[in-house]
């Protein structure tokens, strides 16, 4: 029996290990993936950037953060201008995504350029004008932009879950290299409070009260604070109504209710309760 017992905690843990390492392998996949797709140029694409010499550190931006030193030019990236917008570090962006799928989303770490400066003198050689290390442009295809990606909950090993809301990302330790010219947009992640204080909520705007850590699928935090009789943390798409005794949440399918019902009762200063606190206080359903 020892020995069986044994090889059964043997097999668990082997079962273990190979699951944790499918996991890896299935992230690893997907980076790779992901930075493939990315990777593909769109042609006449152009970007503006503007550059700082470097003085043997990074120099810091107008807002005090640290910017990118372009090791082959020499030069420190700012900023980037694609077509009318300026894209800055730290900003939030959709990014191109095959087609059938929704844009992906990511946070801006860094930009970083090839150099050009031996093929433009070799290419304009004879040329009357040379041009100097500021004025080359940088073409979209040619600037690489360091980014991490932010998941949405079915992008995670979990799946999404009922809990999460249609506007929920993760922000993950997942990093990778891509190209500007696959920059769409630019987008707003709040956090869940400052999310629920918005008067509407477009397509750009995002909520994000979960990190995740890609290879190992762990979140942090690791539990939340759940609501209601199915115990489920909050989702801010599902209506729910407080009860004016206990204070506790519900949903209206929770309690055998709807939502337009409890919307018709509680117009003006009404009060809804719950039914323990209705038994416990021989209280009337809404005050």
């Amino acid at each position: 029996r020892q020995t069986d017992r044994q090889t059964e905690r043997e097999r668990e843990r082997l079962v273990s290990i190979f699951k944790r390492v499918a996991r890896f392998l299935r992230e690893k996949k997907r980076s790779i993936h992901r930075r493939q797709r990315h990777l593909s140029t769109k042609e006449g694409e152009r970007t503006d950037t503007m550059t700082a010499e470097n003085e043997g550190a990074a120099a810091p931006s107008n807002n005090g953060e640290q910017t990118t030193h372009n090791k082959t030019t020499n030069k420190v990236i700012k900023y980037i201008t694609l077509g009318s917008e300026t894209y800055n570090i730290h900003d939030i962006v959709s990014m191109k995504a095959p087609e059938g799928e929704k844009p992906y989303i990511a946070k801006i770490l860094r930009f970083d350029a090839h150099d050009e400066k031996d093929k433009k003198k070799t290419s304009d050689k004879n040329n009357k004008k040379r041009q100097t290390d500021e004025e080359i442009e940088n073409i979209a295809d040619k600037v690489n932009v360091h980014v991490s990606w932010y998941y949405r909950p079915e992008e995670s090993a979990s799946g999404r879950k009922a809990f999460h809301g249609e506007y929920e990302l993760f922000a993950s330790d997942h990093t990778d290299w891509v190209k500007a010219n696959t920059i769409e947009s630019k987008i707003h992640v709040y956090t869940l409070a400052d999310y629920q204080e918005l008067e509407s909520v477009n397509e750009n705007a995002f909520f994000c009260r979960f990190s995740y850590k890609a290879a190992t699928s762990e979140f942090k935090p690791d539990h939340v604070q759940v609501f209601c009789k199915c115990s489920m943390p909050y989702n801010p798409d599902l209506f729910m109504v407080e009860c004016g005794e206990c204070k506790e949440w519900y949903h209206p399918e929770c309690i055998n209710t709807s939502k337009e019902e409890l919307v018709e009762k509680l117009k003006g200063d009404s009060e809804w309760f719950c039914d323990e606190c209705v038994h416990k206080h021989k209280r009337a359903k809404t005050t």
